[in-house]
């Protein structure tokens, strides 16, 4: 992706970002800027450079809410999308989009009901105090987590047009899994096992993946503010914490043959 459509893609974000900040703000609702875009933050003053999506993050209450109100909340130009939305989605976090656009990745489902740009809501759930019982709960996202994507027809052994033939082959397992159960069974059984956690003082972001990071929940429980690009949005309390523990050194630049964009987007189109 070139620097000029990078942009355009980054300005079509932050749109999206300025209207799930004015829902919450509007119904007391705390956010907070996540990830790379909180690095871009704390860094940039604004998006990481060659970053092609934003992700913000909730504790589960908040993200709770904000699905709750959301649907009603929005402008007509935006609506959200969870599992509980789209027969099709298979991610356990939810993304607000921007209605007649689209922004297709390679690895992704292109028969979602909603396609166009979005911004990824993570919920941050409450993980066990025993390491034994976090493993076996990772064990059990991972399954029902890599089932779903498998019934909702995400492809992700792709990378750059190019087949991941160790990582298809790991997947044909999930597929089998998929041809058995549900949707619906999918997503209950993986709620099920995420809820039954009772609250603790350790939280982890819902992204289903192997890798896990713990954090306190107390450095992201409540939110303080900076700027990004044009506007103030919130970050976490102790933003330092959680971006040392995921990303270590977070304020040296990678090297330049790892500053790209990630998503291997196959199709755009801009609104208006």
């Amino acid at each position: 992706m070139d620097k000029e459509t990078l942009r355009k893609v980054q300005l079509e974000q932050l749109d999206i970002l300025k209207e799930i900040k004015r829902v919450c703000d509007e119904n007391n609702i705390k956010y907070f800027l996540d990830s790379g875009t909180l690095i871009g933050a704390v860094r940039h003053n604004g998006f990481i450079p060659w970053d092609d999506d934003i992700d913000i993050g909730m504790i589960r209450e908040e993200y709770t809410k904000f699905c709750e109100i959301a649907p009603t909340k929005l402008k007509p130009d935006y609506v959200l999308q969870t599992w509980h939305t789209d027969p099709s989605y298979a991610l356990p976090f939810g993304k607000v989009r921007k209605h007649n656009t689209i922004y297709i990745e390679e690895k992704g489902n292109s028969n979602l009901k909603e396609n166009g740009f979005y911004v990824d809501i993570f919920p941050y759930d409450y993980a066990p105090t025993n390491m034994a019982k976090r493993k076996r709960l990772i064990n059990k996202r991972v399954f029902w987590g890599r089932s779903l994507l498998m019934k909702s027809g995400y492809k992700p052994w792709y990378n750059n047009g190019k087949i991941n033939i160790k990582k298809r082959i790991a997947y044909l397992l999930y597929n089998i899994v998929a041809l058995f159960f549900s949707h619906k069974f999918m997503v209950n059984k993986y709620e099920y096992y995420v809820f039954e956690v009772a609250k603790s003082k350790v939280v982890y972001e819902q992204i289903a993946k192997s890798q896990t990071y713990y954090y306190k929940y107390a450095w992201l429980s409540d939110v303080t503010s900076t700027i990004f690009e044009d506007e103030y949005f919130s970050i976490p309390i102790n933003t330092h914490e959680r971006l040392k523990t995921e990303y270590g050194d977070y304020m040296v630049l990678p090297p330049k043959d790892k500053r790209e964009n990630r998503h291997s987007i196959v199709e755009v189109k801009f609104s208006k």
